[in-house]
């Protein structure tokens, strides 16, 4: 009987040591879903996010939420199954498509580009397809670049015309749309299946991602696909023929599915996967290694790199209306996804920075404000009229909450000008020279804006004061001389 009581209170000790341990758990999983739901309601009211995002570990959401509208226009909401380009983190599928050839036993890594295309020129010989997936290849986006809206084959077609690589072959890391273009033919040569079948047989399908499409005519039928809006809230319709860097279209939910199967190795083993998520190394056997001391490079389809002792893989996407990013803390169980339509608005790097703080419970801040987005609500709500004096009083008052850099401002100012908003452009651009008063750069846009509206004086003003600050700058001595001109003749 006494053994028996002993026993008990054993059990007992081990059920309320486990409660504890659930109870800490929780509480410390509550703690994380609250601090990101106001870390995201305070971003999508501060304009620097409009989308859908996920937050899990080993696959438990600890967080899931939707903001903001798909059309504004409408006023349709964005959800878990809205419909958006994926831009780049489209890589991750190309990459994963030829693992599983890998796997299959139908390509190696050490396979070069001669071994698919037979009329290859000389400089193609050494390429490898490793190369490819880890950006080391040598091959450069300049030509591709100026190719309107290409297809795979036309991509294709000028790397053929090619005499040399830019970059030595295998001697460092460039990140390469082309070399993914590459990827995705080598894809349809082996499987002998346009890509974006390949892409709906071996992984939509099997793990049932019914929104997600890599075929144009298919994207135009899903009923929920989101609008895109550049920085100034003007609709972009992306178009881009593209796949293998690009050309994927996806969900939240579907998303969500991706990221369960590389958890469970639903579509390759976890081999196989570990090698996608290591740096790329160079001919030397080296690893590329930034000034800081750290590796950097590129896996197979994922950017890996460590921070504060952990292991993160991530990959983004980026276009003028949309961004995407996928990123794994490998070494916590942690991922995390967000979708936005309003890609030049979202605060990629604050974000990021506080859901890292939030989920290692260290020291958490809310993220700055980027000064373009407090710019944008400014004009939204009072319109243009002394919008640099009364921002730069805002700004001096609590120049914490703000990330300020004046390449931001200008580019607002100019996409401003671009749209016939000039008065508005105007007031950035002086707003930029008083937080950047010895910037001649800011100055000579200044003038620049008063010159395209015919305000000559201040134009020559503006130009005159970059030159002080910039004897160097021959642009603000042409059009002083030009101002000049425009002057007598108007006289």
């Amino acid at each position: 009987m006494k053994h028996q009581f002993y026993s008990l209170l054993i059990v007992l000790s081990i059920l309320t040591s486990c409660s504890s341990i659930s109870k800490t758990q929780t509480d410390k999983k509550n703690i994380q879903t609250q601090l990101l739901d106001s870390l995201f309601n305070f971003s999508h009211s501060n304009g620097m996010f409009n989308g859908a995002v996920l937050v899990a570990k080993h696959d438990s959401v600890i967080y899931k939420k939707s903001f903001g509208f798909a059309n504004e226009e409408t006023k349709e909401k964005i959800t878990p199954e809205s419909v958006f380009y994926i831009a780049s983190v489209s890589k991750q599928f190309t990459a994963m498509g030829i693992m599983i050839l890998q796997e299959q036993g139908k390509l190696s890594y050490e396979d070069k580009i001669k071994d698919f295309f037979p009329n290859y020129p000389e400089y193609l010989k050494n390429i490898s397809v490793r190369q490819l997936l880890n950006h080391t290849s040598g091959l450069t986006d300049t030509e591709y670049y100026k190719l309107t809206d290409p297809s795979n084959n036309d991509v294709l077609e000028t790397l053929m015309k090619q005499n040399s690589l830019e970059l030595a072959n295998g001697k460092m890391f460039r990140y390469s749309n082309s070399g993914y273009v590459l990827l995705a033919l080598i894809i349809e040569k082996i499987s002998k299946k346009p890509i974006d079948q390949f892409f709906n047989q071996e992984i939509f399908e099997p793990l049932k991602m019914q929104n997600t499409t890599a075929t144009k005519t298919a994207v135009e039928k899903f009923f929920k696909k989101v609008n895109g809006y550049n920085l100034i809230g003007s609709k972009i319709e992306y178009k881009s023929s593209v796949i293998g860097p690009g050309g994927i279209y996806s969900t939240l939910n579907d998303l969500e599915k991706w990221n369960k199967a590389l958890n469970t190795n639903k579509l390759i083993s976890e081999k196989t996967l570990n090698e996608a998520f290591k740096n790329g190394k160079l001919n030397e056997g080296s690893i590329a290694i930034n000034m800081n001391g750290q590796e950097y490079g590129y896996g197979f389809g994922w950017m890996p790199y460590q921070k504060n002792g952990k292991k993160y893989v991530q990959h983004d996407g980026y276009v003028e209306s949309y961004r995407s990013l996928i990123k794994k803390n490998i070494t916590d169980g942690y991922d995390y996804i967000f979708l936005t339509n309003q890609g030049a608005k979202l605060a990629m790097n604050e974000l990021t920075n506080s859901i890292d703080a939030i989920l290692e419970l260290s020291k958490y801040q809310k993220p700055k404000i980027p000064i373009a987005n407090k710019i944008l609500m400014e004009l939204k709500m009072n319109g243009s009229l002394n919008l640099a004096s009364n921002l730069k009083d805002v700004i001096d008052k609590n120049p914490n909450d703000y990330s300020i850099d004046e390449s931001s401002i200008n580019g607002l100012a100019y996409t401003l000008l671009r749209d016939n908003q000039t008065k508005s452009a105007i007031e950035v651009f002086k707003l930029n020279t008083a937080l950047n008063p010895k910037s001649a750069n800011a100055f000579d846009s200044l003038a620049e804006a008063y010159f395209s509206s015919k305000q000559f004086n201040l134009s020559k003003e503006n130009y005159q004061k970059s030159l002080e600050l910039n004897p160097e700058n021959k642009n603000a001595k042409v059009m002083i001389e030009r101002i000049g001109k425009e002057t007598e003749e108007n006289n």
